[in-house]
C-alpha cells in the first residue's frame, strides 16, 4: 500500500498547479479567503459567503472554479473553506506583487559613504532589485525586494529591509537551505587567493555571492565582537563595516598553513582540507575565524 507521506503520484505537474491560476476567478477566491482569514482567523467560510464575496452570482460556475483549486490551494472541510499552507503562500506572493509589479524607486543619497572613495552612498530599485553604489560607481551592496515592500516606505527603509533579507538569507544558505526553493544548496568559500562566499542551489537558479567575511558577520561570535567595538547589522550598514570595504584588514589563509608550524613538531594534521583562516581588523584589534569548506564559522579567537 503507498505511503500517503511519500506518495508523489497523485500530485500535480507544475504546469497543471499553475494552469490552476489562470483564471481571474480563481485568484479572487484566493484573495476572498486571505481577506476571511485574516479578519476572521483559519476558520473555515461556508460556500454561500465565499461566493457573496467573491461576487459571481451563477453558484455552478463559481463551484466549478472553487474546485480548480481545491487539495492544491484550497481545502474543504465540514464547515467550509479554507487556505492550504502552499494556497497561504501563493496568495501572499500574488498580493505582495511578486509575479506582477515592477517597481522602480531613486536615486536618492543615503545616510551613509562609499569606504571605497567616501563619496554619499546612493540607493536605487530598479525591477524588484535594490542597488546600492555611489557616485563613482563602486558597488556596495544589491538584493531583491518584493514589491510591497516599497509601498509608503523611504529608499532608506528599503534598504534596511533588503539587508535584513539579505542576512537572512547568508544564514539559511549556511544551513544548506535555498531561500527560494527550499532545496538544497551548495555553499563554498574559494581559496586564500581569491576567498569570497558563495551559495548555489541544485535545484532552481537562485545565487548568492558576497566577500568571505558575509559568514562572519552572522556568526553569533563575531558579531558580539563586532557590537563590542560599536558596530552591529541594526544599525550599521554592511558596507560600513571597516573589514568589508576595500582598505579593510582581511587576510584569508589555508588553516593547514595556518597550522603548520604549530604541528610541524608532532607531524599532525588538525585542519580538514579546504578550511579558511580569516583575520579582521577593527581599529587596532584584530580577530581571527576559522571556516570550513561551506563557510560555516568553527573557531574565532581574538588577537
Amino acid at each position: 500500500m503507498p505511503d500517503p507521506e511519500t506518495d508523489t503520484d497523485d500530485e500535480p505537474a507544475p504546469a497543471d498547479a499553475f494552469a490552476a491560476l489562470s483564471d481571474p476567478v480563481r485568484l479572487d477566491i484566493l484573495d476572498a479567503l486571505t481577506e476571511h482569514h485574516r479578519d476572521e482567523g483559519h476558520d473555515p467560510i461556508g460556500f454561500a459567503a465565499l461566493r457573496r464575496r467573491v461576487g459571481v452570482r451563477d453558484s455552478g460556475r463559481f463551484r466549478y472554479h472553487l474546485n480548480q483549486l481545491r487539495a492544491r490551494f484550497v481545502e474543504r472541510t465540514d464547515d467550509g473553506y479554507r487556505l492550504t499552507a502552499t494556497g497561504a503562500r501563493v496568495a501572499g506572493a500574488i498580493l505582495a506583487g511578486t509575479y506582477t509589479e515592477s517597481v522602480s524607486l531613486g536615486p536618492a543619497e543615503l545616510d551613509s559613504t562609499c569606504p571605497f572613495c567616501g563619496t554619499p552612498a546612493v540607493a536605487t530599485v530598479r525591477e524588484g532589485q535594490c542597488v546600492v553604489s555611489c557616485a563613482e560607481d563602486h558597488p556596495l551592496f544589491s538584493w531583491h525586494v518584493p514589491a510591497n515592500a516599497t509601498t509608503d516606505a523611504t529608499l532608506a527603509e528599503v534598504v534596511d529591509l533588503a539587508e535584513l533579507l539579505a542576512f537572512q538569507a547568508i544564514e539559511q544558505a549556511l544551513a544548506g537551505v535555498c531561500t527560494q526553493c527550499y532545496d538544497s544548496v551548495e555553499t563554498t568559500v574559494g581559496d586564500p587567493s581569491e576567498p569570497g562566499f558563495r551559495a548555489a542551489c541544485d535545484t532552481c537558479p537562485a545565487r548568492l555571492v558576497g566577500p568571505i567575511t558575509f559568514p562572519l558577520l552572522v556568526d553569533p561570535d563575531v558579531a558580539g565582537w563586532c557590537r563590542a567595538h560599536g558596530y552591529t547589522l541594526r544599525e550599521d550598514h554592511v558596507w560600513e563595516f571597516p573589514f568589508v570595504g576595500d582598505d579593510a584588514s582581511v587576510e584569508a589563509v589555508d588553516a593547514r598553513d595556518a597550522e603548520s608550524a604549530t604541528d610541524a613538531a608532532d607531524g599532525c594534521t588538525t585542519a580538514d582540507g579546504g578550511e579558511l583562516v580569516v583575520t579582521v581588523a577593527i581599529d587596532d584589534d584584530s580577530l581571527t575565524a576559522t571556516l570550513d569548506a561551506d563557510g560555516r564559522v568553527v573557531a574565532v579567537a581574538e588577537n
